[in-house]
């Protein structure tokens, strides 16, 4: 069935909430059932487009297999349960290295690429603590994301890249991002993409990897950001999800209070719930729902993450 999956995802128009809402299609073991039904009930599908995608999707599928990168589609039983949450999680997770790590307490660590020496020291301290019982998740691109997994001359365990371009990441990935993910790889470390092989990042890909990175983690730091910085696109998907956000507030730094590049940790500081908001662009009437907003003063701070983690029957959250 994941060759139907993977040729449906191929067809202009058909977005991955299309996929979601139908998901329990893929439970028929009968190819021409499944694609009768999809055409019936989409006008954008057509019996001559699923047979042309299913070609791509058989290389694809052998292509996966000469760089042992595992297939997971969104109807299996190992799909992450919390990424299936998001309105338009991907149809198909593609991965490599240690999938184990997708049954740990993943912490997304996320910031601007634009980090300043402050920044990436305290990024470096978070990193180097969560690695130890939880998984780490950015998108290995430099500065906070780079020096939240960097560990001397290799990477913390525990950590999970997604990448917005394919898992062949020397062709697909830029230099730090493709340096970073080979030494993810030799620390039993896990790679994911929602893109084929081959498929080389773009301008759009980096937004729709921060939702999957979103999607994924139970709880949220924020180490430094403009108000307006890429941070945003991860932040908004995270807000909807009832989960922890945390963040570094330094309150008193000169640098801290006076950089650019910490105008959202200062906005979360004043604004509290209301910052979140304004850095996600959300309009009146929306909801911003976290499950806790945590500024982060000192280590001491850290352990009012892995308690609030530990909650796990706490269904409780903060609206705006």
């Amino acid at each position: 069935m994941i060759r139907i999956l993977l040729a449906l995802s191929k067809i202009p128009g058909i977005a991955d909430a299309f996929i979601k809402k139908n998901v329990s299609v893929f439970n028929s073991n009968n190819t021409d059932e499944i694609i009768n039904y999809l055409v019936k009930i989409n006008d954008k599908i057509t019996k001559e487009l699923v047979s042309e995608h299913l070609e791509w999707a058989d290389r694809v599928i052998q292509r996966c297999q000469d760089l042992d990168i595992h297939i997971l589609p969104i109807y299996h039983t190992e799909y992450p349960s919390k990424l299936r949450e998001l309105s338009n999680p991907p149809a198909v997770l593609y991965l490599r290295g240690n999938m184990s790590l997708l049954n740990k307490d993943i912490i997304s660590l996320i910031g601007t690429r634009k980090s300043t020496t402050l920044a990436n020291s305290i990024a470096n301290k978070v990193g180097a603590h969560f690695s130890i019982n939880n998984a780490l998740c950015n998108g290995l691109v430099n500065g906070i994301d780079r020096h939240s997994v960097e560990n001397g001359d290799t990477v913390f365990r525990n950590t999970i890249g997604i990448l917005s371009g394919g898992l062949n990441f020397h062709h697909t990935s830029s230099k730090i991002t493709s340096e970073l993910a080979e030494k993810v790889l030799k620390e039993d470390g896990l790679l994911i993409s929602e893109v084929e092989p081959d498929r080389k990042e773009d301008q759009f890909s980096g937004s729709k990897a921060s939702r999957i990175q979103a999607g994924l983690s139970s709880a949220l730091i924020l180490i430094q950001s403009s108000i307006d910085g890429g941070s945003k696109y991860t932040i908004k998907a995270f807000s909807k999800l009832n989960r922890i956000v945390g963040y570094i507030s330094f309150t008193g730094n000169k640098e801290y209070d006076s950089d650019i590049n910490f105008s959202a940790n200062r906005t979360f500081d004043m604004l509290g719930l209301e910052g979140v908001a304004k850095m996600c662009d959300v309009k009146k009437n929306t909801s911003i729902c976290i499950k806790k907003l945590i500024p982060i003063h000192s280590l001491q701070d850290y352990d009012i993450i892995i308690n609030e983690l530990k909650k796990k029957d706490d269904n409780s959250s903060f609206l705006f």
